[in-house]
């Protein structure tokens, strides 16, 4: 096996929020926050929970017209119980200050209203991290990783070369300016995948000589067995890069930053975590299975060796980095302490980097434009009234605690990645464990809340399961005892039908007559006693 693959192990440390999505949320029907905590439920097991007037005021819920209406109360009802239903939890994760707080202001209320007056729901889903659904650990998908890769080796081969130079022949196009408009129109897309294959010397349906099929990227599995929260929930907020001001000095804001509406909650892996995730990668070697040369294989010079991509990532990634922090920095955005920290971490990660034990990578939501196209060829779409292309975008999403916030912001997505191989574990980084330590200090006070009131919880989950067996026992019961009543009543009234049909008319006369006189004795007795006997 040695002589047709080479095999790695690579550990990820998230140095930031990270968010990699599936289109899964968590959503107000099946999760409450309280007490700086999200608690999610498995809404039919939650059931048990509720009391038969709940369930009953439940059903006459869902019973009405879905609508507006309907999504407030259900979201009102789950959260005025949630004190009942947190017991019964399956999964629990921090939440930032500020989002308890808009989760508190949201709930059951209207968001604003549409131009014709209509009502918009505060629907406050929270977009779920990519995650396993056995432990709920969060997982990083091998294609996330693989493609930010695919970016930063694009990026060493296209060496700083425009579009418009390298690719006026690939793409056949003789009149330049037609090109240009091709190149910022419709065809965009287009354009980047055919620089794609121009790059790495393959073409559509020649998938066999993309050099990026000798790379074999897993899913990176949670491996830190620390009793520490996987995932917190933050919010999203938008911010310019640039300071503009309008004729009277007044700062202007992005549509998202003056709609305090369009932030968003979002479930993030949180920044230092050490060692936190673990996944392989494999590199195909060919020089043993072809011959040399062949035409049905990537070419010689894109046959990349695991120092070769560690190099390629630290060259691309590095410098975007390093000006996006000093981007923030100069607005005043960026965290004091983040910024320390990752300042002396790029200082002792150095030689690392040059050898190619460890380099960095940028994946997942709100990474920003810049990383994910090429040095000298971005064309990145600017919306707005007239969309335009630029080389770089104007705002940048960043992880906040407040919706209004305007300093101690994170950026999204960044990462280390360490390389094992050949199976010699990594040698232990003592500055990056005890830089991730010191950061860990409220997740650890999080856990050690949260295993307190794991155990009363648990006990009221309990005794709310025994109080149902008790209900269930005694409505048992009553069903028995009023089928037995019922099968008495019968049995009597069958026997009463017999005794009359044997009966002569004078006989039946004078039961008559007695059943008369019982009645009325009964009346009387009542009435002595001044009510029902």
């Amino acid at each position: 096996m040695a002589n047709f693959l080479n095999h790695y192990m690579l550990k990820y440390t998230p140095l930031s929020p990270l968010h990699i999505g599936t289109g899964d949320s968590y959503e107000p029907t099946n999760y409450v926050i309280d007490d700086g905590t999200l608690y999610e439920f498995d809404t039919g097991a939650a059931l048990a929970a509720l009391s038969a007037n709940d369930r009953t005021e439940l059903l006459k819920i869902t019973g009405g017209k879905p609508d507006t209406q309907m999504l407030k109360a259900l979201q009102k009802f789950f959260y005025d119980r949630r004190n009942a239903l947190k017991p019964w939890s399956v999964h629990a994760i921090p939440v930032l200050e500020g989002v308890a707080g808009l989760y508190q202001s949201r709930i059951g209320q209207s968001a604003n209203r549409e131009g014709g007056g209509g009502q918009v729901i505060n629907r406050l889903e929270i977009d779920r991290t990519a995650y396993n659904p056995i432990n709920r650990q969060p997982i990083l998908f091998g294609s996330s990783i693989k493609g930010a890769i695919r970016t930063a080796l694009l990026n060493h081969v296209n060496k700083g070369q425009s579009l418009s130079k390298q690719d006026a022949d690939w793409f056949k196009i003789d009149d330049l300016d037609k090109y240009e408009r091709r190149r910022y129109g419709r065809e965009q897309k287009k354009v980047y995948s055919r620089l794609n294959e121009r790059l790495f010397k393959f073409r559509a349906g020649k998938f066999e000589l993309d050099p990026m099929r000798l790379l074999h990227v897993s899913d990176a599995a949670w491996i830190n067995h620390e009793n520490l929260p996987t995932a917190q929930v933050l919010i999203t907020v938008n911010r310019k890069k640039h300071k503009v001001t309008n004729a009277h000095g007044s700062e202007l804001l992005s549509q998202a930053e003056k709609k305090e509406n369009l932030c968003k909650l979002l479930e993030c892996v949180p920044p230092w975590h050490y060692r936190v995730f673990a996944g392989g990668l494999n590199i195909q070697l060919l020089n043993k299975l072809h011959a040399k040369n062949d035409d049905r294989l990537p070419h010689d010079d894109l046959r990349f060796s695991m120092k070769q991509i560690a190099k390629a990532c630290c060259a691309f990634y590095l410098p975007i980095l390093k000006a996006e922090m000093t981007l923030m920095r100069g607005r005043g955005f960026l965290d004091n302490e983040w910024d320390k920290n990752i300042q002396a971490l790029l200082a002792n990660m150095a030689d690392k980097m040059q050898t190619g034990q460890i380099f960095l990578l940028r994946i997942g939501r709100h990474s920003g434009a810049e990383a994910v196209t090429l040095s000298g060829a971005r064309n990145i779409k600017i919306i707005k009234g007239n969309p335009e292309y630029q080389e770089q975008t104007k705002t940048l999403w960043l992880s906040a605690e407040q919706p209004k916030q305007r300093s101690g912001l994170l950026p999204f997505g960044w990462v280390l990645v360490e390389v094992e191989s050949k199976g010699v574990p990594a040698n232990d980084w003592p500055e990056l464990a005890e830089l991730c330590y010191k950061q860990q200090a409220k997740a650890r006070q999080w856990a050690d809340k949260h295993n307190e009131q794991k155990a009363e919880l648990e006990q009221i989950r309990l005794e709310a399961l025994q109080r149902r067996k008790r209900e269930e026992t005694e409505r048992i019961l009553r069903t028995k005892r009023a089928q037995q009543e019922e099968q008495e009543r019968l049995a009597k009234e069958h026997a009463d039908q017999l005794r009359r049909a044997a009966m002569t008319p004078e006989q039946l006369q004078i039961d008559a007559l007695k059943l008369m006189l019982r009645r009325k004795q009964a009346s009387n007795l009542r009435e002595q006693v001044g009510g029902p006997l």
